[in-house]
């Protein structure tokens, strides 16, 4: 549960939750705490002062050689690393679900806080607020949508990516969900919300949104098709009605069923298992479909349910390693960030004491570690992240001819502290011995030992030949009493010398091992 539905995978978290039943784990896990940071990320001209809450701001573009993204995207790191709940997975996934590209400076922090603060709330109510952010206004030009020259680029998106999806095509322009009409309709719907800048408030959020102008809006009535029951929405009289009649629109679309399935489907695919065949299909999406439908698009509830369900951890037939657990590889985010947090190797301190910490390693990780791994801030295209939701290959997108060497470079990035491409230097390295000696028992005896950091370090304990694999790379020449005699003249002496060559061994076979890629 911690290695799917967390960043923060730590040793005493995994034996905390050893000790609970999976319902009172998944509660644990969707108790949503405070930020770490929530003041957000500090200025980059003095590396001190709160930036984004504090005033004083630039609504243009980020004109200072992306200093004021990569301020962004440290914080958002630092707050995935820190933090013990499901929200900065569930706002990574919200984040390759309602698709944007990099943009002004501001914006990229009120988007992100969208995705944290609806991160196991209310979806309906997310895409309503997320369809009047000045980002996605921008990214897919509803800031231009007006009722003399219309824009369908957002209305299109919503339904065929974001909410409902495309079903079989039964026609000309019918794809069982929606129709090419319903696209035209739900465009008109959406002229007049023009972006806005940074003072202009969501009074319910207290974040930065677009405004309605009423006189670039179609006034007119706009019926759809025979797929939402053939609803007519009247037109808006005001700027205010504005919001009532995109309202509406939001809610006819999350009336369909149709649409729970299509997140649910998401939920378990990013969470679960990648593909979904006919039996999952009716005893697992279908039940949690309607949980969801019928709960008002409530997130949380269908989530516990999902994550403290047999099926989820393969408990629910007579083979329980032939279906979910190291079924999903890890994406680079989760490769990196759940690493940095099992092997103790933060060395960040408190993030608002210098201007390094938000600049040259932000830029490090984002463009020699992230990048060369095969992951982009922001998806490479409208449909998201491939390897969270599109098949048929889903996660095995993360694991490809351009990024299998630098993930196999993971072990090195974490002892020596540096990215796996140019090396740069990165404050998150582990210190090995002292990591052994602090978070195992029986270290002299080599099987013990290496038992102790698989458990740790896998989803599931490997056995015979495998484990034999792995105690040979602690061993090397040395034989099990040769290696107590080391670790005893380590314990006595303080000299780590003899020890760390062989620890780095069995290290770097774990961590580059497939079994550490995958979960």
């Amino acid at each position: 549960m911690l290695r799917r539905a967390s960043f923060y995978v730590t040793k005493d978290r995994i034996e905390a939750f050893a000790g609970m039943t999976a319902a009172e784990a998944a509660d644990l896990l969707c108790a949503i705490p405070p930020l770490t940071h929530p003041e957000g990320p500090i200025n980059w001209l003095d590396g001190t002062t709160p930036w984004l809450t504090t005033g004083g701001y630039d609504n243009g573009p980020d004109a200072f050689m992306n200093h004021r993204q990569r301020a962004v995207w440290m914080w958002v790191f630092n707050e995935m690393l820190l933090d013990h709940s499901v929200r900065h997975k569930m706002a990574l996934f919200w984040h390759g679900i309602f698709v944007t590209e990099k943009d002004r400076d501001w914006s990229e922090f009120d988007l992100f806080r969208l995705f944290q603060l609806y991160a196991t709330g209310n979806v309906r109510e997310l895409a309503y607020k997320v369809t009047q952010d000045n980002k996605m206004l921008r990214y897919l030009n509803n800031n231009t949508n007006q009722k003399n020259s219309p824009n369908e680029n957002y209305a299109r998106e919503f339904l065929e990516l974001f909410t409902i999806l495309k079903g079989p095509v039964r026609g000309t322009g019918d794809y069982t969900n929606y129709t090419e009409e319903d696209i035209v309709q739900a465009a008109r719907v959406l002229t007049g919300f023009k972006d806005e800048g940074f003072e202009s408030k969501d009074p319910e959020t207290g974040l930065a949104t677009g405004q309605p102008r009423y006189n670039w809006h179609d006034p007119g009535n706009k019926t759809f098709s025979s797929a939402f029951g053939n609803r007519t929405i009247y037109g808006a009289t005001d700027e205010s009605d504005m919001h009532r009649e995109l309202q509406e629109f939001v809610d006819m679309v999350f009336e369909q069923k149709e649409t729970a399935r299509a997140f649910v489907r998401r939920l378990y695919q990013f969470f679960v298992k990648d593909s979904i065949d006919e039996e999952v299909e009716q005893d697992i999406i279908e039940p949690l479909s309607t949980q969801l439908h019928d709960a008002d698009y409530e997130v949380s509830n269908v989530l516990k349910v999902l994550l403290s369900s047999q099926h989820f951890y393969d408990e629910d037939d007579s083979d329980s390693k032939d279906n979910i657990v190291g079924g999903k590889i890890k994406s680079p985010l989760e490769l990196f960030l759940q690493a940095v947090n099992l092997f103790a190797a933060n060395q960040v301190g408190v993030l608002n004491e210098n201007y390094e910490h938000y600049d040259s390693t932000a830029r490090h990780l984002l463009v020699d570690q992230f990048d060369p791994l095969g992951f982009s801030v922001y998806p490479l295209s409208v449909e998201g992240y491939p390897g969270f939701f599109k098949g048929p290959n889903y996660s095995k997108f993360w694991f490809d001819q351009s990024t299998i060497a630098y993930r196999f470079r993971l072990p090195f990035s974490l002892l020596e502290g540096q990215t796996v491409r140019n090396n740069r230097s990165l404050p998150y390295q582990i210190d090995l011995v002292p990591f052994f000696r602090d978070n195992f028992t029986n270290q002299e005896y080599a099987e013990e030992l290496v038992r102790q950091f698989l458990e740790l370090s896998l989803s599931e304990l490997p056995q015979g030949d495998r484990f034999d694999y792995f105690l040979q790379k602690l061993l090397g020449d040395l034989s099990p009493i040769n290696w107590m005699f080391e670790w005893q003249g380590y314990i006595q002496s303080g000299n780590d010398e003899s020890v760390a060559v062989a620890l780095r061994d069995l290290f770097e076979a774990v961590v580059g091992a497939p079994e550490f890629q995958t979960f």
